[in-house]
């Protein structure tokens, strides 16, 4: 075959009709160690962003940050689930299992039935869910005939989380689960602890906990000011593995790294004990006559009513280009959610500017591929169903 390449060399593994034995090539060689070239602040790393809010980004990160991350050896064995894309955090927590001596033991995909097995069979110790795939799992009629006590972290991030769902699972599953706030760009922010899931105090589990040790968080108003706890505007981070920008995106990097503060487009507050809640996306915040509708209080607010599993809140334009508060909710089987009963629901609760405009009713939410609500594809579905 070689023959009909236009080819310059070919190397080959071992002796070989046609080309070049690497091996013996390499047996010449010395066996110290090839000295590096690269400088501490050339670019190591390009990592890609999740792609929530539009095509994945690619991540510029230095020698110097890649070998300043440290992990700590870890107090048991770790034997790590993957059953979400390795592109995303999921790959992360595998580097951490392998490089504390851990298994990683890989699914191809997520399915509950699947994942719940194998906790049980490989005894996983260690998982990462987003919510809505950890809610896929509490709602398994496998859930209560498996054992997990194998589990010591179930750790779950990416976007917003419910706390009643959050509840449920701490009591079902016991104190293991570990909420991890970050961003693709900075990495870590926070966390909150298993001893800091409470269910008795839902209003600390709709935090994302407090701030990690040499991570610093602002909280900015639109002109770039310190607000004070309990005032809510963008989060602002500063830490050593801020990335260096984005891969040939000098506009964008411009626009979110300003004075070593990285803006990361979350709105959120601090409150007087350091708990940080994240309240929406900047781009996912509505406008509405009378103020702003923070997509994740909504959906918080539906997810408590007994016969809603999930739900999620976007904003579509109507014909006069004023936005519209739309849900899709997932309801219980054999449940009597209806859209009466929670816009209702919603209007005594929060007031006529949170009461969604239309409701409508799935078996599932559709996800993106590293598990998140699709408010982009949901967006686009009501739009649709509006100039229908």
């Amino acid at each position: 075959m070689t023959a009909l390449a236009p080819v310059r060399a070919v190397l080959t593994l071992g002796p070989a009709a046609t080309g070049t034995d690497l091996l013996e090539l390499a047996a010449a060689e010395s066996d110290e160690p090839v000295p590096g070239e690269a400088e501490p602040d050339d670019i190591c790393t390009i990592r890609h962003t999740g792609g929530t809010t539009g095509h994945p980004k690619g991540i510029c990160s230095t020698f110097a940050q890649v070998a300043g991350f440290q992990t700590e050896p870890s107090p048991y064995e770790r034997r790590q689930l993957v059953c979400t894309t390795l592109a995303h955090v999921g790959g992360m927590f595998a580097d951490v299992t392998l490089r504390t001596g851990g298994t990683v033991v890989l699914l191809e995909d997520f399915d509950p039935a699947e994942v719940l097995a194998a906790v049980e069979r490989e005894r996983i110790t260690d998982l990462f869910l987003l919510p809505p795939l950890l809610y896929r799992l509490l709602d398994h009629p496998d859930l209560d005939r498996t054992d997990t006590s194998g589990l010591r972290a179930l750790v779950y991030g990416g976007c917003a989380a419910s706390p009643t769902r959050i509840a449920d699972a701490v009591r079902r599953l016991g104190p293991v689960l570990l909420q991890f706030y970050g961003q693709s760009e900075v990495g870590g922010i926070s966390m909150l602890m298993p001893d800091q899931h409470d269910p008795a105090r839902p209003e600390l589990l709709r935090t994302a906990g407090q701030v990690l040790p040499g991570v610093e968080v602002a909280i900015r108003d639109e002109e770039g000011r310190d607000l004070p706890p309990g005032q809510r505007g963008e989060i602002c981070v500063r830490s050593p593995h801020v990335m260096q920008g984005y891969w040939k995106q000098p506009e964008l990097t411009a626009q979110v790294l300003r004075d070593g503060w990285l803006h990361t487009g979350d709105v959120g507050f601090l409150d007087e004990e350091g708990f940080l809640t994240v309240a929406d996306r900047l781009k996912d915040m509505i406008i509405v006559v009378g103020g702003h509708v923070y997509t994740s209080e909504l959906e918080d607010l539906l997810d408590t009513h007994p016969d809603v599993l999930h739900s999620a809140v976007f904003g579509v334009r109507d014909a006069d280009h004023m936005e519209q508060v739309h849900a899709v909710v997932v309801p219980r089987p054999g449940g009597e959610a209806d859209e009466q009963r929670l816009r209702a629901m919603v209007r005594e609760a929060r007031g006529a500017m949170y009461e969604p405009a239309r409701i409508t009713f799935a078996e599932a939410l559709p996800l993106t591929e590293a598990g998140k609500p699709d408010k982009n594809l949901l967006r686009k579905e009501a739009e649709r169903a509006l100039v229908g």
